[in-house]
């Protein structure tokens, strides 16, 4: 999916002379007169995967290759780096900055734990936060990355709910919202939905200092089967979901 990064102003002070340099002129001049920048994964034509800086008239500024699928991509306004992560149910996310000076780094997710291809970093871009499934349990974590250490794994909290999918830090700094899907998967079984009849999706909110759950709202019975994805927030603060 394509993701919103950054105002186009503010994205190109953050990137600094440095960035401008590895653009041709044709590509600066695009940038110039786009109103955003985006990033993207992607497949190319040869059927290899790829993730992608681009401007909002579809010009690509910086581009790296992917193992595999990627799905979404996250941005760190304190360090200029994104964070592209694999698709469910992918082991792999790929930290990678925008002018291609530094060689993208690779997280891998640990034994029993795949990424749903979302995360946020913290306010300070200290942490990096991702859904993942710890699947023989068939419960949804929050696994913690420390992006000053290399995005080592520093820990994890529950989703209080199965197959997490987008999360979002609100204004406040400390709540994450997290949308679960409702869906047990395990990757011995591929992509496989194997619990339809009584999956529960729920919206959560979480307090990423203590991993305690505020609140969670799960939708009315009869609508059960609408598995929470992805979500936003508006210029209020209200967060938007979609269900698929």
């Amino acid at each position: 999916m394509k993701t919103p990064l950054i105002d186009r102003r503010d994205f190109l002070r953050a990137a600094g002379v440095g960035f401008m340099a590895t653009m041709t002129p044709s590509a600066w001049a695009t940038t110039l007169v786009a109103d955003a920048v985006f990033a993207t994964a992607f497949v190319k034509r040869d059927g290899s995967f790829g993730a992608a800086v681009l401007s909002e008239a579809g010009k690509v500024l910086h581009a790296i290759d992917l193992p595999d699928r990627g799905h979404d991509v996250t941005f760190d306004p304190i360090s200029k780096r994104s964070v592209v992560f694999a698709r469910q149910p992918g082991t792999f996310a790929v930290v990678f900055d925008h002018s291609g000076r530094d060689a993208p780094l690779t997280i891998a997710s640990i034994a029993g734990r795949h990424f749903f291809g979302h995360g946020v970093f913290s306010a300070d871009g200290a942490l990096l936060y991702a859904t993942e499934n710890d699947f023989d349990n068939a419960a949804g974590v929050v696994g913690v990355y420390d992006a000053r250490a290399k995005f080592s794994r520093v820990g994890e909290f529950p989703t209080y709910g199965m197959g997490p999918h987008e999360l979002l830090l609100l204004g406040d700094g400390r709540t994450i919202a997290v949308a679960n899907g409702g869906i047990e998967t395990h990757p011995d079984y591929g992509r496989a939905e194997l619990n339809i009849a009584t999956m529960k999706p729920s919206y959560v909110l979480i307090d990423r200092v203590t991993g305690d759950l505020i609140e969670k709202h799960e939708l009315p019975a009869a609508l059960h089967q609408l598995s929470i994805r992805h979500m936003d927030t508006d210029r209020s603060g209200s967060v938007w979901f979609g269900c698929q």
